[in-house]
């Protein structure tokens, strides 16, 4: 039987989000979206053919349905903690959903609330923190860590043993190496190519990248 589901946020992630559960259900009946919840539209209005059911800390009044965030860009990736605690549940509430087109390998660790979008591939030993976002293609080596609520973008790559914090971003296309320490909140620009460790909250980009902003 399908789980409910509601979604947080109204923004582009939604669209990973749909896309993976459609292609899930067309497998066996996994999860039934039944709307969104939403700081900036108003409730009762509809988006994507869901209604916007209250604000994010409405949450606990869904008390059969699982969650996630979709919620994240480069405006807002270091809210993502703040935003699944504002809706004061507990892990277990959020679904991790795996697009069927995504390879996860069977060696991996993955958290509560995960969403591995299309082609995206975590490989053996990697692990995968809760709330963390892997958008389509992107692509977690073997033995990566990837923190709670990092995202990555499409095409991103973080390569074997590498380590995110908490609510990094990589951009669209960007690689980090092997080996490499990305702190908490730290920002990597699309297409870098990082090939030294990274600050807490330091923004990078560039070929290799270097840090362009101070610490936020």
């Amino acid at each position: 039987m399908a789980r409910p589901l509601i979604i947080l946020g109204t923004g582009g992630g939604v669209h990973d989000v749909l896309d993976a559960v459609q292609a899930l259900n067309a497998v066996r009946p996994t999860f039934e979206p039944i709307g969104f919840l939403d700081d900036v539209r108003p409730s009762g209005t509809e988006h994507l053919g869901l209604s916007v059911l209250g604000p994010l800390t409405d949450a606990a009044r869904f008390s059969e349905a699982l969650l996630i965030n979709a919620i994240g860009s480069d405006q807002s990736y270091a809210r993502r903690p703040a935003i699944v605690a504002s809706t004061g549940l507990p892990p277990d509430r959020f679904a991790t959903i795996v697009h069927p087109g995504a390879s996860v390998s069977s060696h991996a660790r993955l958290g509560c609330g995960v969403l591995i979008a299309f082609g995206a591939s975590v490989g053996g030993g990697a692990t995968v923190g809760d709330h963390a976002t892997l958008c389509p293609l992107a692509i977690v080596g073997h033995d990566a860590t990837i923190g709670p609520h990092a995202l990555l973008a499409p095409g991103a790559i973080v390569s074997g043993h590498a380590r995110l914090g908490e609510a990094c971003y990589v951009g669209a296309g960007a690689t980090v190496r092997q080996l490499l320490i990305i702190g908490a909140a730290a920002l990597v620009g699309m297409g870098a190519v990082v090939t030294r460790d990274v600050a807490e909250r330091a923004v990078v980009w560039g070929s290799p990248a270097r840090r362009r902003e101070a610490a936020r």
